[in-house]
């Protein structure tokens, strides 16, 4: 008996701050809130729509330009490795037909240097084009990493600042127009 007396002793103590808890709880909805909550995150989209998506589009249409480079440098260095392969092997062909005239020593060191040769071509172009593949991965890494962090720090930032002071249409128009100005010289 004691013990439920106890427990019930306690919620009495805090009961005015359950119930202010419950009144202005996280849970509970408050039109004014909700509204703003609305305006403010849809000023915020048109915000980034109007001011930051264009330079981060265009950021990420030169990173794939540059992308699109390294992969046609690429494919002309396989193109490359091709065509000095072939003319490897007429070499190594006039070179056959020139050591079938040589004695058998001079016919086993020409299919050795052939041999050298293909092996260093190959070992070449497989070695451009995973370089290539790897540079490419991380700038696309790198591309996503950016946008994300840019992202976010506007988003962050624009929302700190909206919610730092309590603000009337004048006073919210006013810093964000600020905050864009601040972000434009800062960037």
């Amino acid at each position: 008996m004691k013990e439920e007396q106890q427990v019930q002793t306690v919620p009495q103590k805090g009961d005015s701050h359950t119930q202010q808890a419950r009144e202005h709880g996280l849970l509970t909805l408050d039109p004014g809130v909700g509204i703003w909550t609305v305006v403010t995150f849809s000023l915020l989209l048109v915000i980034l729509r109007r001011f930051a998506w264009a330079p981060i589009l265009s950021s990420l249409e030169e990173r794939e330009k540059r992308l699109q480079s390294s992969m046609q440098t690429a494919e002309e260095a396989r193109n490359e490795s091709k065509r000095i392969a072939e003319e490897q092997n007429k070499i190594l062909a006039a070179a056959r037909h020139e050591a079938s005239e040589i004695l058998a020593t001079a016919r086993k060191s020409g299919d050795e240097f052939r041999k050298k040769m293909e092996q260093g071509a190959k070992a070449e172009r497989e070695k451009i084009i995973a370089a290539a593949e790897a540079e490419i991965k991380v700038l696309q890494q790198n591309a996503k990493e950016e946008l994300r962090k840019f992202s976010a720090e506007l988003a962050i930032g624009a929302a700190e600042k909206l919610l730092q002071e309590n603000l009337d249409q004048v006073k919210s128009q006013k810093l964000v127009e600020d905050y864009i100005a601040e972000m434009e010289n800062t960037g």
